[in-house]
């Protein structure tokens, strides 16, 4: 029980070191043309991007907690989706500041991943029985 309680730390401790690197790096970032901070430059790019991330490591976080106690499969299941939209929507940010078609085709590439995804889990057939319990009732 204490090496589990001591590797939930461990995986916390590196999701926490990363998201920190992360900020930091984001308020080090400087727009090469001007010298300018991308918060001041690209405002309405990074503030969505930094929400982002955030709600990535807390799902990240949960989904280490929810992991370590084996216990709720289906929220891991949406837990890991929500992780799975929120690092496709910052890595398409990140893309708008080098290229908008990159980031639309990147965009292509995550709707087939999260629906590859989604189909795994079985959502699809979730959602077909839900739909059939409705019009029965």
């Amino acid at each position: 029980m204490r090496d589990q309680v001591d590797n939930l730390f461990k995986e916390l401790k590196e999701i926490l070191d990363k998201f920190l690197e992360l900020m930091i790096a984001f308020v080090a970032a400087k727009n090469t043309n001007t010298g300018e901070s991308l918060f001041t430059k690209q405002h309405k790019l990074v503030m969505p991007m930094v929400l982002a991330i955030v709600f990535y490591t807390l799902l990240a976080t949960l989904g280490a907690i929810l992991h370590s106690r084996n216990n709720n499969t289906n929220l891991l299941a949406i837990i890991t989706c929500g992780m799975l939209v929120f690092g496709s929507v910052v890595s398409v940010l990140a893309l708008c500041f080098i290229s908008t078609t990159l980031a639309w085709m990147t965009v292509a590439m995550w709707v087939a991943m999260f629906t590859l995804v989604a189909y795994h889990y079985g959502v699809l057939q979730r959602i077909k029985n839900w739909m059939d319990r409705i019009t029965q009732n």
